[in-house]
Parts: C-alpha cells; structure tokens; sequence
C-alpha cells in the first residue's frame, strides 16, 4: 500500500478506534467508552435513542489490520480480518483478509492456523494479487511443520506466479525442503537455479549441492565439488567441514583410508571448528591412533575437557621432550573443570620451565585473571601482573598487564594501590594511549577515598594527556565535583562551564551542564511538545538539500524515483509484502549502501523508507545525507533543517512506547531514548547475542517476564519480536530493575544490560552519585550504553521540550 493511503486509512482506523473489537488486547491500558447512567436526585426521564454506533467500512478494517500487524498486535490485527470476512462479499477483500488473517498467524507462529487460511486463500482466490505471498508462506509454514515436499510444491507454486524475482532465496528454500523430503537430485537443480540467479558468495550452495550428490548416491560428483570449495576458500572453519564431509564421501565409497587422512588433516589443523571434533570422533571410533596434543585441544574447543585434559595428559607422559604449550592448555582445561588451584600450579611450572613458548605471556595473564576472578586472591593476582612487568619490562604487554593489576587492586577494595600503579602507568610511559585514562583512574581512586587534592591533581593531569574531547570534557565533569567537594562550588561551575562547551552533545559535556542546571540525569522536563508537522518540515528539507547539492529546482525528492526501478528495491517489497521483514531489510541495506555516496537517492530511499515502518536503514540514510551536505559531526547535523531530527529522533511506536512508559510511571521519552539505543525501532532484529525485537530482550529472560506479568497470552520465544510485547516487557524489565536499585536510574539502565547482579555491585560501590557509578561500572560496552542513552535522552529533549 503506498505511504499516503496507509495514512489515510490510519488515520480514519484511529477515528474508530473506540468501536473496533480487541482494543483491549493490551493490559494495562484503558479503553475510552460510554455508559447511560441516572443522575441521582434527578426523577428518571425518557429513555434516550441510543447514538449510531459507525462501523469502519471493510477496506478501513484491512488497513487498520496491517498496521496492528506491524505493532504485533496481533489479537486486533485478526479482529480486524474476521470482521472484513463476516461483513463483506467483495472478493478483493475477502482475499485480503484471509492473507490478512495467513499472515498474522504465521508471524504469531500459529503455522497450522496459519496454513488453514492460506490455503483457503490459494485455493479460493487463485489470481488474487495477494496469492503469490500466500504460496510463500505455506512453503515456510509447511517447512517449519516438516511437511518439507508441500513445502518444495507451495515454493514451486511462488516461482510459477513470481517468476525471477526472489528466484535466489525461494529456490534456496526449495532446495533444503526437496534435501530434507529425501528428493536429493531435484533439491540440486533447485540450489543451481538459486546459484544461477546470482549469489555473492555460492560456497554455502555449493556445500548443499556437494552433500545432496553424496545423499543421492554419486560420491564421486561430491568430491569434485569438495576440491572447488576448498581451492576457493580461505576460512577455515569452512575447509574443516569440507574435510569433515569430504571422509564421509570416502567412506560411502568405501576408501576408508582416504576418509581418515582427511579427517587427521582437520583434526591436526583446524582444532577450534566443531567439525573437526566431528571428524575426530569417527577418528576413535574407527579405532585409529590420532596425535594426543591435537585431540585435546579438539575436545578442548568442543568444550569436552574431561576428555581433552585425559588427552593432554597422555601426551605429557608420552612425549617428555614437548615444547611446554600441553602445560598451557592444561592449565586451561584444569580452570574449566574447576580445578582453579591446579591449574594455577600447572601456570607456574609452565611460566618456570618454558620461557621461551609463545604462550608465556598469556600464561601469565591466564594465571592472574585466574587468582582473582576464581580463587578470589586480588592481590595474588596483581602481583602476578606486577611481577610480569619487573621481568619483561619491555614487553609489548606491559601497559595492558600494569592496567591489568591496578584494576584488579580496585576490585579487591585496595584503592590507595591502585592509584599507584595507574600513577606508574602515566609517569612511566606518558605516550601510551592508555596514560590519560590511567590519570584518570588514579583520580577516581583518590576520589573516592576522600582524597581530593591528589584526585584533583590527577583530574588536571588527565587534560594535558587527554587525546580526545570526551576525555577532556570527562575530566572537567570530575574537576568540578572534585573542586565541589572541597568546598568550591565557584571553582566547581567554571569546570563544568568549560566542560560543557567542549562537545556539545557528548555525555560529560552534558552532564557538565545538568550539574550547572542542578538537573538529575533523565530529570523529566515540565513539559514537553510533540506537535510538529512532518510532512511540512520534509518539503522544507528537500529545498534545503536542493540548494545545498545545488541540484535544479525542479528535481522531485518526493518519492523513490528511478530507485523503484532497482531490483533490490522491487525485492525488498515483495519480501516487506510478504512478512518477511528481515530478508526485506537486508535488500533495502544492500540498496543503501549501494547509493550511500549519492545524497538525493539516499534521501529519496530514507524518506520511503520511514514511510514504510523501517526505521533502523531509514535513519541511517537520513544520517547519511547529513554527511554528505558536509554536517558530519553530531552537534553540526542539529544545525540541519528540523525534519532531519524529528525524523532520526522520531517518536516511532508511540502508541506503544507511551501507555507502557505511563503504565510504569517513566518519562515516555526515556523509554524512547532506550528503543532507540537497543534497536533504533527495528522489531524484528536479533543480536549476536540472541536478544530480540524492539527492546532486544533475549529468551530466557522473556520467559521469565512473561512468568511475573502473566502475559501475553500463549508467550513463546516468538513473541519478543512483536513490537507490542517487546515494549511493555522491556518497560516492565527496567521497572522491576528500579525498583529493585532503590529507584537508581543509573543503576537500573545497567542492569538492563548487563544484569541486576552486576548492577547491584557496582551501585554498592558507587553509592548513590550516579557519576561514580558510569566510571565503576566494569564492562566497557555498559558504560558506553549509558552513556548513549543519556546522550539520545538529551537529544530528544532538545527537540520536544520547548522549556529548558
């Protein structure tokens, strides 16, 4: 549906919000109604004509549908289809809602529900413009079922209709159902056809192509594919699985031996690839002798160690002449199995007896890291390091190892120590990276044992050696409390004054100005103005990008332009069409970058791009355009026309950002501010890490939520990637964090990162100045997420609240 119909018809959706079935699938959130009743003391009158109830005409109903899908409310979004169905007999719209309905269960993972209407869809209304999506989902449904030949012939049904469009993914697909349905000769025609329709990488189709000829019986053919991959390749986890599949080609052949050299290559060359773990239990179970060292450092990064460390330990007694590196990964082992003290006294002889090994170095940290993380001796393990330093001192470690030594100081409660050896750091190499912020950290250390004339002294020194502006500004922040506590609010403000006009919009300089202020952090403004017109403010900055560019007057920045044209543009639709939102939003990003140095098209696709309700590459480009028009820097790009921040900083997912922040009794904006950090809007994103959706909450801590919430209704791992649920259960999360943090923000925000535990340390350490927490919390990426928050949180500010 093109943007401004979807607004249209969102617009005449909200109109009827109050009359529309399932406005109460969210708890929590009141539904305005009416109710006839007496007025008491009054004698009763007639009785009233009740008010027409207005009921949305069917297409209102499929579009207020789509959008409930795209906020995963999905108890509206069938409400909505099943009564287009019960009240209208328009073919088109019929066909709608029963993709409608196919569409939402599918994403809801409902697969049977799901098949049921696509079917009845497919079956019903053939030609319909919504079919062809249809014949794509059953052929996800029906694989997800394990129904994989229905899956293969409903993918079929998709190419016949959609000929050469999503050729490469769908015959993909296709492929693994036909491999998987135990068709291996048509499954190889399907992964060539996907080959041919253009692949930047044809390896991981080659390897299916390679397997489905072993499956279909023709080895040989395999192992010709095998030889390809592994001249083509330098990834050696890809050349372990080669040689994994390669032996078991030679072992349907019979060759049993040449099985075997292949598996002893992987296993002696790429032991940290699992497949190489694979290939050593073939290994043993043939009964073949394999080298003692290799297969233990195979079992020890297959995470086996009770075998890994028997394995190590043969080999120390059958090779007395080894090079020492068995010790090491012993050690390792020992460590793992949680034999913290062996594994110490095995770093000791090894660190005694092989100085020379490449690992000596790492033995020495091992060995420290050990002592305290483990054994709880903090100051064993910094007279580790410390000791490291006074043999090796020009080793090229010597800095992180001193680092190393004053930071596990400060951990085991020693402070005046540390101090120390950060003062060593600064003195000893004041050309290193690392000497500013070991200024800084003796200062902190000075502070909070109440010296503050020595903290100060380090806090002054940091700004001679400090290499950027934050760390400047940080060092002006932690002046001015210092000079604060001394008694010397006037010395205070003029540090404050100086750090917050060093960057702008970085976090020290805005913390500098909210001490200025007396503001808390995320103190909520007294008001804020969330009336802006974006579509007039989007005119605007097209004219300003047109004078900017110097492009003629006349050129239309309104729409995709020529870009709809693209091929990954036209992709990226039919995917967006169909729900398939992630393979949408790779083509979209495919797109981007590919018009990134070409503003007016990165703008065009920006703006299209916010329209449709993808927000994460949207933002991007709008960045990017900024870029380009020469305001890089972030305090610059607010110098830009008002549209490019109300659009990068826009109140995406509103309608579920703000009941949840009031149902909680946060600043709406802070929780924006936190959407905003974990997924810039994009609800179906997933982390490395496995976190999911809006507010990037991993599974097991989605179960346990939905646990203390008792909802949502029927919650599986699923339901995180609904921008409803991620919401309110991400808003109920940092909630249950505050409260548990007596109310500390800080601490809270930390906690949603990286775990009440952790968070509950760092506040104990910290107090409550929320300054000292940032600068104890000990992981890197916590602090940086804080500090991005707060940074964002600002921003916002700036744009809505009109009182300072």
């Amino acid at each position: 549906m093109k943007p401004k119909i979807a607004l249209l018809l969102g617009l005449l959706f909200a109109l009827a919000a109050c009359s529309m079935p399932g406005a109460d699938s969210l708890p929590g959130v009141d539904v305005p109604g009416f109710s006839a009743t007496e007025t008491p003391g009054l004698p009763p009158g007639p009785t009233p004509t009740p008010a027409p109830t207005f009921t949305p005409p069917p297409a209102v109903r499929i579009s207020a549908g789509e959008k409930a899908i795209l906020l995963g409310d999905y108890a509206r979004a069938r409400d909505e289809f099943r009564a287009t169905l019960s009240g209208s007999e328009d073919p088109d719209l019929r066909a709608s809602a029963l993709w409608g309905l196919g569409k939402t269960e599918f994403l809801a993972g409902n697969y049977p529900v799901a098949l049921d209407n696509l079917r009845l869809l497919t079956q019903t209304y053939p030609q319909d413009k919504h079919a062809a999506h249809g014949w794509l989902l059953l052929g996800q449904a029906y694989f997800d079922l394990a129904r994989y030949q229905e899956s293969a012939d409903a993918y079929a049904m998709y190419l016949q209709m959609r000929p050469g469009l999503l050729d490469r993914f769908v015959q993909t697909r296709r492929g693994d159902a036909l491999r998987a349905s135990g068709n291996p000769n048509e499954a190889i025609a399907a992964y060539q056809a996907a080959i041919a329709a253009g692949v930047s990488d044809p390896i991981p189709l080659q390897l299916q192509i390679a397997q489905s000829h072993a499956a279909a019986g023709t080895p040989p053919a395999a192992l010709l594919l095998y030889d390809e991959i592994l001249a083509a390749t330098d990834n050696d986890y890809v050349k372990a699985q080669v040689y994994l599949l390669a032996g078991q080609a030679y072992i349907q052949m019979g060759d049993s031996a040449a099985a075997y050299e292949r598996w002893q290559f992987t296993v002696n060359n790429y032991p940290l690839a699992y497949d190489s773990y694979s290939a050593l239990v073939g290994l043993v179970n043939a009964g073949q002798p394999v080298d003692e060292y290799n297969r233990g450092l195979v079992d020890y990064f297959a995470r086996q160690y009770g075998v890994a460390l028997a394995a190590f330990d043969r080999h120390i007694a059958a090779t007395p002449g080894h090079d020492g590196s068995v010790l090491h990964y012993k050690a390792l082992t020992l460590r793992e199995l949680g034999n913290h003290t062996q594994a110490v006294e095995v770093w000791d002889e090894f660190i005694q007896r092989f100085p020379a090994n490449r690992f000596w170095a790492a033995a020495w940290e091992q060995k420290g890291f050990t002592q305290w993380a483990y054994l709880n001796d903090y100051a064993g393990g910094a007279e580790t390091f410390e000791k490291f330093v006074d043999l090796v001192p020009n080793s090229p470690f010597v800095v992180s190892y001193l680092l190393s030594a004053a930071r596990i100081h400060e951990r085991g409660g020693n402070l005046e120590r540390a101090a120390q050896v950060w003062e060593t750091v600064a003195a000893q190499y004041p050309n290193d990276p690392e000497a500013s912020n070991a200024l800084f950290q003796a200062g902190l250390a000075h502070y909070r044992r109440a010296n503050y004339q020595p903290a100060l002294d380090n806090f002054q020194r940091t700004l001679v050696l400090a290499l950027e502006d934050h760390e400047r500004a940080r060092a002006q922040l932690w002046i001015g409390k210092t000079l604060r506590a001394q008694g010397d609010l006037p010395g205070a403000q003029v540090a404050w004054q100086a750090g917050q006009a060093i960057s702008p919009t970085n976090y020290y300089s805005l913390r500098a100005r909210d001490l200025l202020l007396g503001r808390a952090p995320f103190e909520r403004p007294y008001t804020y103005n969330f009336e802006h017109n974006l579509a007039a403010e989007r005119l605007e900055a097209a004219a300003w990008l047109r004078v900017k560019l110097g492009l003629p007057a006349e050129t239309d920045l309104s729409g995709p332009g020529a870009l709809s044209a693209d091929i990954r543009f036209q992709r990226g639709m039919e995917f967006w069409e169909a729900g398939l939102y992630d393979q949408s939003r790779l083509e979209f990003e495919d797109l981007r970058l590919a018009v990134q140095q070409d503003a007016a098209d990165t703008f065009r696709l920006g703006n299209y791009l916010l329209d449709l309700g993808m927000y994460r590459p949207g933002i991007t480009a709008l960045r990017q355009v900024l870029t380009l028009a020469g305001l890089s820097d972030q305090a610059a790009s607010l110098t830009a026309p008002a549209y490019f921040g109300h659009a990068r900083y826009g109140l995406y997912y509103q309608e579920l950002i703000f009941p949840a922040a009031e149902e909680y009794n946060f600043d709406p904006i802070l929780i924006t501010s936190l959407v905003r950090q974990e997924s810039l809007f994009e609800g179906f994103v997933r982390s490395s890490a496995g976190a999911r959706g809006l507010m990037q909450i991993m599974p097991a801590t989605g179960e346990s939520i939905a646990e203390q919430m008792g909802w949502p209704p029927n919650y599986n791992n699923q339901s995180l990637y609904s921008p409803q649920v991620s919401v309110r259960m991400g808003t109920f999360y940092l909630n249950s964090n505050r409260r548990y943090l007596a109310g500390d923000l800080y601490a809270a925000l930390a906690a949603y990162n990286a775990g009440p535990g952790n968070a509950n340390v760092w506040k104990g350490l910290s107090g409550d100045d929320p300054d000292l927490f940032l600068e104890i919390v000990r992981f890197q990426e916590t602090r940086n997420y804080i500090r991005g928050i707060y940074e964002i949180y600002s921003v916002y500010r700036s744009l809505y609240s009109p009182v300072e």
